[in-house]
């Protein structure tokens, strides 16, 4: 039979088939979560229901909320009568801000009312881990806009599993410090905690001028959920230049989808198995879920039998849960893929094929990101590709920007049913015509890699360090 992936240049879901989803037991249903409803305000006038949260309010976890990772802001004053238009708050010196909320594990709805009266403003969002969720909102003056988006939240505990394999196995940049840093002064790096697997939900604003006026989360009603499996090009990297596609993947839905990134750097299809990551995922899943599976780049190493073995593993496990599970094939890697022809080429060997075939076999949604990105690299070329990536594997923002909304069209494509909930501002994304490098905007973070090719290298002095998860304090 004919390989489609050698005659169709994506392959986009062609097999895709919806799983018939099992009725639930009760003892697998999840629990009732609790009811959360909380509204901040930060304008330099109390709003009724609302709790005001003034400059000097950092975060701890006996308040519960506050700015955080040692962001400073400036509270502007307006004036006025009407309490939600009096003022807002921006980042100190034109910097980022950071605000946490504590909150149990749990979807929730977010939303964030943004704009000044006075002033134009322009802010971009993102959640938890540089998780991208609103990008560059522009009020006029005295314009005020309210965005709303579904975020998860979650812990490494496993819930229902025996002793010994009830905690993920985390990596030491997920549970210890000086381990990651964030630089608010290029000469004096803070190191803090990961931010995807702690007790609290931290929204970072930024942009040329971001204007928060309030912020509310509550229990997201009836969530789509998207699980993101994978490795490091797909993972929420945890500082700059560092870019991985799932990360951008959230900006382009809105409610109820949710996109729920549980990939992480280093991992293979075995590894993630073994770190019991697949088991914190199959704890959460529920019948309807879809999980975008994505290896095959550490996987080389195993050779093509493990792989397969724990592949079909995956898609077995989330097909007995009633979950949808959609094959990804890996971008290529920029080492190695100009051809001596001056054209780009396929840099992952037989593993691409290995998913297709697994596709056709167990009847999975397949989406070929392998070979989308061909002409992608091909159309940025060779002059320019090095500046999508920040090594031979891995992009950063631009490159990895790009690469999400190579997954996004193949969702729509593809008709799969949470594709329908694409943000308005979408525009169809043809990869052989990328959006032009020199127009790309996304300001970067604070957060910031000493070890990056080119960096210092990670600090040999104590910096200060966090006490519990995004409060600097002296070191212990």
């Amino acid at each position: 039979m004919k390989n489609p992936m050698l005659s169709s240049p994506f392959c986009i879901a062609a097999c895709f088939l919806l799983a018939a989803v099992p009725v639930t037991n009760a003892a697998d249903a999840p629990a009732t979560p609790a009811k959360v409803d909380l509204k901040f305000s930060f304008g330099p006038q109390p709003l009724p229901g609302y709790t005001q949260v003034k400059p000097d309010d950092n975060y701890t976890p006996e308040r519960g909320y506050g700015f955080d990772l040692s962001s400073t802001v400036t509270e502007v004053n307006n004036g006025g009568s009407d309490p939600l238009k009096a003022g807002d708050v921006t980042g100190a010196d034109g910097k980022p801000f950071f605000f946490s909320a504590k909150l149990p594990p749990g979807v929730y709805d977010v939303k964030v009312t943004l704009g000044d009266a006075k002033t134009e403003s322009t802010t971009t969002v993102k959640a938890e881990t540089r998780r991208l969720m609103l990008e560059a909102v522009h009020t006029a003056p005295g314009e005020f806009t309210t965005r709303e988006f579904y975020t998860e939240i979650r812990v490494p505990q496993i819930a229902g599993a025996p002793a010994g394999r009830n905690v993920v196995r985390m990596k030491a940049r997920e549970n210890q410090l000086y381990q990651l840093f964030l630089y608010w002064d290029k000469d004096k790096p803070m190191t803090f905690m990961e931010l995807d697997w702690d007790e609290k939900l931290t929204l970072e604003f930024s942009d040329a001028h971001p204007a928060l006026c309030t912020v509310e989360i509550t229990n997201a009603e009836k969530p789509i959920m998207v699980y993101l499996v994978g490795d490091s090009t797909m993972t929420d990297q945890m500082m700059e230049p560092w870019g991985a596609w799932g990360m951008q993947f959230p900006r382009w839905f809105k409610p109820p989808v949710v996109i729920a990134n549980y990939a992480e750097s280093g991992e293979s299809a075995a590894s993630f198995t073994g770190e019991l990551r697949e088991a914190k995922l199959m704890s959460v899943v529920q019948p309807g879920d879809y999980i975008l599976i994505q290896f095959g780049i550490n996987d080389r190493a195993a050779g093509l039998d493990r792989f397969k073995t724990a592949m079909e593993q995956l898609v077995s496990d989330a097909k007995a849960k009633g979950a949808i599970p959609i094959l990804v094939t890996s971008q290529n890697l920029r080492s190695g893929f100009w051809g001596p022809d001056g054209k780009g080429q396929q840099t992952l060997g037989e593993f691409p094929r290995v998913m297709w075939q697994m596709a056709i076999d167990d009847k999975t949604g397949y989406i070929d990101l392998n070979s989308m990105s061909i002409p992608l690299f091909e159309a940025i070329g060779q002059a320019d590709l090095p500046k999508a990536f920040v090594d031979g594997t891995h992009q950063n923002d631009y490159g990895s920007y790009e690469v999400a909304k190579c997954v996004v069209q193949a969702c729509i494509d593809a008709k799969l049913p949470f594709a329908k909930y694409v943000v308005d501002d979408w525009k169809t994304f043809d990869p052989a015509h990328p959006d032009p490098m020199a127009d790309f905007k996304l300001p970067p973070d604070p957060q910031l890699d000493p070890a990056r090719p080119g960096g210092p290298g990670k600090p040999t002095e104590p910096v200060p360090v966090a006490d519990h998860p995004g409060e600097m304090a002296s070191p212990p």
